[in-house]
């Protein structure tokens, strides 16, 4: 989808409505060819076709005309998402004072230029953005030849000053970047880059001997985000829960949340809750869920749209473990939440997670209803093959607990000539074995006479398996397959 169109299609309700204001200001027509192609593309989504549109609008002309109007679209929802958004980052409020700042000294106004320059100064002071502050303190400099009660030597000292900070704030996004790279390539940190790890830990024990550094939240914040993620590479979610903790504690004791930083803050609550969930604290996650939900309203629900999901995440998460009645509720709210939305993620996540909960409550034939209306979702379509395979296990489980033998005798055909490549691999044995236990098992009373196949399935369900295997099957075999063998896991 090129980029017009992908822009179009990730506009919320509020910015649609701001942009249609927009163009109607100045020349209401619903002939207008942006108009129309606007809402062409609002309406057509991941059907998109230019050929139609074109022809729509211009006839057989030629196409230069058509390319100018999608430039021109796409500059002016660019403009428009400028204004409607440039309150809600602080960032943008210096750039404001700066330009100012500009535009007072093209018209040779110093006194009016330096207004805003200490405007700026301020800003940029409270939000510890110090890239930002060594342009401004350039800025004093430069003007102070022609404002004789300007000091040049203050702000040349207060640059140098600047520049330290900003040299280490450097240095450090420098080692988190090369530590977050390599998590996102998914190596074991622990293991295989002990030197790279040992960096970060020498450059943070640096700057916790500096009280300023110390003291400040960017820093914090960029010491949340790497370690955060090399637990949670490691799996080390006891470690992630305490750290998590911690961190969020500090944060509200030195009142350094705000709304320039509110996105971290609801990121440092996801990380929590879902810490408390690995580890099994269901109770206190759903608590921390629900500071979420309450976060997701400050700063007029400027994020809700974003973190939305996560939210009804976590309750579905937390409430399948200990009332899978709730958690379906959740699914059902996120699902009222995302009518008007063109995400299909969302819907995919809906059907999978509620045909799960539907299984756990033995309501099969219901559970096998919403993967039908999963198989028919773009973001199935799109899904990774080794994914669609799990599914499809996950399918034939629920068809052997339907009781309906015929229709699970044809779908574990189906799957092993669909998938036949990937069930001969080691890497998909626990498939291929539950394909031939489910094909075993739809014999009347096979547990009861095959011994042999009893066996079978309980090595099979005493076997440990590493947590994120089995965090990876649709429904978790073992714990399908153990009570019905007397094995506890």
């Amino acid at each position: 989808m090129e980029v017009l169109n992908s822009i179009v299609n990730s506009l919320n309700k509020e910015e649609v409505r701001n942009f249609k204001l927009w163009l109607n200001s100045t020349n209401a027509s619903s002939e207008r060819k942006d108009v129309q192609l606007f809402d062409y593309m609002r309406s057509s989504g991941e059907g998109y076709n230019e050929d139609f549109i074109f022809k729509k609008l211009y006839g057989k002309a030629d196409k230069n005309s058509f390319y100018r109007l999608k430039n021109r679209l796409l500059d002016d929802i660019g403009y428009n998402l400028t204004t409607l958004h440039f309150d809600k980052q602080e960032a943008n409020n210096l750039y404001h004072f700066l330009s100012l700042y500009n535009i007072f000294t093209s018209r040779n106004q110093p006194d009016l230029a330096l207004h805003y320059l200490k405007k700026a100064e301020k800003r940029a002071l409270q939000a510890e953005n110090f890239e930002l502050l060594d342009i401004i303190y350039a800025n004093y400099v430069k003007i102070s030849g022609e404002l004789g009660n300007i000091n040049p030597e203050v702000y040349i000292q207060k640059r140098k000053a600047n520049a330290a900070n900003l040299n280490r704030i450097r240095e450090t996004d420098q080692v988190l970047a090369a530590v977050t790279y390599r998590l996102k390539l998914g190596q074991n940190y622990g293991k295989r880059d002990a030197g790279l790890l040992k960096l970060l830990d020498n450059t943070i024990k640096e700057f916790a001997e500096d009280e300023e550094i110390k003291q400040s939240k960017i820093f914090q914040t960029r010491v949340f985000r790497a370690v955060s993620q090399i637990l949670v590479q490691n799996h080390s979610y006891e470690e992630l829960e305490k750290f998590m903790l911690a961190t969020y504690k500090r944060f509200v004791q030195q009142k350094w949340f705000d709304k320039s930083n509110h996105e971290t803050k609801l990121q440092m609550l996801i990380y929590l809750i879902n810490a408390l969930f690995k580890n099994k604290k269901y109770t206190e996650s759903l608590d921390y869920a629900e500071t979420l939900g309450e976060e997701l309203g400050a700063y007029n629900s400027m994020l809700y749209d974003k973190f939305m999901f996560f939210y009804y995440n976590a309750l579905m998460l937390n409430y399948a473990q200990i009332d899978i009645k709730r958690g379906l509720k959740a699914l059902d709210e996120l699902e009222k939440e995302m009518k008007g939305k063109k995400n299909t993620y969302y819907e995919f996540f809906v059907h999978l997670n509620r045909a799960n909960l539907l299984f756990f409550t033995a309501k099969y034939n219901d559970a096998l209803r919403s993967l039908v209306k999963l198989y028919l979702n773009d973001h199935y379509k799109k899904a990774d093959t080794s994914f669609k395979l799990k599914i499809a296990i996950a399918e034939c489980i629920m068809q052997y607990e339907s009781g309906d033998r015929n229709l699970l005798r044809k779908r574990i055909e189906q799957v092993r000539k669909e998938y036949a490549g990937m069930l001969a691999q080691d890497d998909y044995k626990r498939e291929a074995f539950v394909l031939t236990a489910l094909q075993d098992m739809q014999v009347a009373n096979a547990l009861e006479e095959d011994k042999k196949l009893l066996m079978r399935l309980k090595k099979f369900s005493s076997q440990f398996v590493k947590p994120a295997v089995e965090d990876s099957e649709v429904i978790r075999y073992r714990a399908w397959l153990a009570p019905k063998v007397g094995v506890q896991v």
